[in-house]
């Protein structure tokens, strides 16, 4: 879940449409336009100097243009995308025809996600009425873009409420514009169709489980047993599951940082210590992977891949191995890609000094002789620090 800064929106022309669609040569001596024209009368450049704040800038002829990466709401995907002045009147979102040899079609207005496409793309009127693309600033300062076609995008009345003006009862081609939220609005970036929501949804409060034993045998301890197939599980099981998705990252710091200190003071049976250890590794693990949105701490989401069930497959690796005495706890713990996670345990890596945590929350490493970072989220990062003095 991201909380929205800005959003900028465009409901596309027929000129749009048919630019970023039609075949190579319909145009004999010219009419190699590329782009989705966002016009000044609408999103200013002042709107845009605000939207890519912070984002380096390159000088062009006419006006400024920005290089940026932008994911797809619904989707596993992030690419580079270019935004620039292309004339007093408009900027510009470059390489969005689909049949160009340079085309940079952001995914999300793909038509293999479900974008339209005209079934004659030589006709320049095909545009569907009411469809409209957007692009989205979260709080941390990630790009995010997505569209929709005759339907709110919003999930709930608050939602539509801060909205409003980019959902006009009867929709001009072309008519856009610019939002900064009065008051918190979320993404749910998994949402394709209706990401946008001012309500969080309750996340329901596991039950302790119950002991069927009255004492906890210290030779023979239980292991935990399989994890469930997600792609098996019953259909209240899935529930459970989706609903842990929605938890803000308040919510999963709060519950495993404290949680965890908790666990490990003051206990004084070291035989419930041992299966509270068990217990809190595998909370901890599965805490700090959805922290993490299943990204690796190292090259992000450049080695994920996706399980059968759609969701990120990562692994948590132990910066102080557990054989040499390493904590079983999130600040010994960092989420990463599998391929990185043998690297750590098999390549030649240099020291790592968690007392050497920057400022910005990262620390620099080296793997058979080449450069990395390890980048933690904020909360985690002070946990971690924390634990270092």
């Amino acid at each position: 879940m991201k909380t929205v800064q800005y959003l900028v929106f465009r409901y596309l022309t027929n000129a749009d449409f048919f630019n970023i669609y039609k075949p190579s040569g319909t145009e004999v001596g010219g009419g190699g336009q590329s782009y989705i024209d966002f016009e000044t009368g609408f999103v200013s450049e002042t709107n845009w100097q605000t939207f890519f704040s912070g984002v380096p800038s390159t000088p062009r002829a006419n006006g400024p243009s920005w290089n940026f990466q932008v994911n797809s709401v619904g989707l596993d995907s992030t690419q580079a995308l270019t935004i620039y002045q292309r004339r007093e009147q408009s900027f510009s979102i470059a390489g969005q025809r689909i049949t160009s040899r340079q085309s940079n079609r952001v995914q999300a207005w793909h038509p293999h996600q479900g974008f339209p496409q005209p079934q004659d793309p030589t006709n320049r009127h095909s545009c569907p009425q009411g469809l409209a693309i957007y692009l989205v600033r979260t709080v941390s300062g990630e790009f995010w873009a997505g569209c929709f076609l005759n339907h709110p995008p919003c999930r709930d009345a608050g939602a539509s409420s801060s909205l409003h003006s980019m959902l006009p009862g009867s929709p001009q081609k072309g008519y856009a514009g610019f939002i900064a939220p009065a008051s918190t609005l979320y993404m749910d970036e998994s949402d394709a169709t209706t990401p946008f929501l001012t309500v969080m949804p309750q996340i329901p409060t596991p039950q302790p489980q119950q002991s069927t034993t009255s004492q906890v045998n210290t030779t023979q301890v239980s292991q935990p047993g399989p994890t469930p197939d997600p792609g098996k599980l019953p259909a209240a099981a899935k529930k459970k599951e989706v609903a842990k998705q929605f938890r803000s990252e308040e919510e999963i710091t709060k519950a495993l940082f404290e949680e965890d200190e908790a666990d490990v003071a003051g206990t004084e049976d070291a035989r419930e210590v041992l299966v509270k250890v068990r217990n809190r590794n595998a909370k901890s693990v599965q805490g700090l992977k959805e922290l993490y949105h299943g990204n690796c701490q190292i090259t992000g989401d450049k080695y994920r891949f996706l399980k059968k069930d759609g969701s990120p497959y990562c692994e948590a690796h132990h910066l102080v191995l557990l054989g040499n005495e390493g904590a079983d706890s999130p600040y010994n713990i960092i989420i990463v890609s599998p391929l990185i996670h043998r690297m750590l345990h098999y390549a030649d890596v240099s020291e790592i000094d968690l007392t050497l945590i920057s400022a910005s929350n990262t620390l620099d490493l080296t793997i058979n002789g080449k450069g990395y970072t390890i980048t933690w989220h904020p909360e985690h990062a002070n946990y971690v620090k924390s634990h270092q003095q």
